[in-house]
């Protein structure tokens, strides 16, 4: 798509938001956060004035020294939340009825349409910490013929949503070309992973379909059974439309 001004895109259906920043917010956190940093600052001029109008310049100099410090070292922790709030405020998408408006800061705009999407990667990964802090991530990964891959940021508002409505309307409109080119006999890549009528081709081998005893997902990993024993591995990461995948292998094969 062609650059285009944000009022020619037209109405986006819907907004998914890293962090929003509401007045409460201002109230709330940046106001006490301000005090913090002030109170110091308004000490020490005090201990000044004080020191200046009863003992003179020598003590105006020294009396304040201390809490001008301390307020000068608050204002720098307070400097970067300010900066990491307004970067997490300014990374959104936004779903139009054409495709994707991502933007990432410092001003980072990427205009995707549907069709330009040519693969999802999408998967979990779990983060813990001594059992003690357990935490899920997940990762949604677009790639496209224009720009290289993609990510949606993690924590983004409403992520599943998200995901839903663009795997929805990707492979809406990629299916049908996939299936098609794969009954007419193409290759049809799908990451680190390619398919034929004929063959799995994986990054260091080849297996014929009559090898193939099954496949599943497992805990993040693509599982490719080929025998009561044996089985081949790979993590869902490095694989692309992987439903499609497993759609193409259950019915075409």
């Amino acid at each position: 798509m062609a650059k285009s001004k944000r009022t020619d895109l037209g109405t986006p259906i819907a907004r998914y938001y890293l962090q929003q920043l509401r007045w409460r917010d201002l109230l709330t956190v940046f106001f006490p956060l301000t005090i913090v940093v002030l109170a110091p600052l308004g000490y020490g001029l005090w201990r000044t004035l004080y020191g200046y109008s009863s003992f003179g310049p020598a003590a105006a100099s020294s009396w304040g020294r201390t809490w001008f410090l301390v307020s000068g070292f608050l204002v720098l922790p307070l400097l970067f939340y300010t900066l990491n709030r307004f970067k997490k405020v300014h990374t959104w998408i936004e779903v139009f009825a054409w495709g994707l408006l991502l933007h990432y800061p410092p001003s980072r705009k990427r205009l995707l349409n549907w069709e330009d999407i040519q693969g999802i990667t999408s998967y979990s990964v779990n983060k813990s910490f001594f059992r003690i802090i357990n935490k899920t991530r997940h990762y949604l990964i677009l790639h496209s013929r224009r720009y290289p891959p993609l990510p949606c940021h993690p924590d983004l508002h409403d992520r599943e949503g998200l995901k839903k409505t663009i795997k929805k309307q990707v492979y809406n409109r990629l299916k049908p070309r996939l299936i098609k080119a794969f009954q007419g006999g193409e290759i049809i890549p799908f990451g680190e992973i390619s398919i034929t009528k004929q063959k799995l081709r994986l990054p260091k081998q080849e297996l014929p379909w009559e090898f193939v005893e099954g496949i599943s997902v497992q805990k993040g990993i693509f599982v490719i059974k080929l025998s009561a024993e044996k089985q081949i591995e790979m993590p869902i990461r490095k694989i692309q439309n992987i439903e499609i995948l497993i759609h193409l292998i259950k019915t075409e094969i």
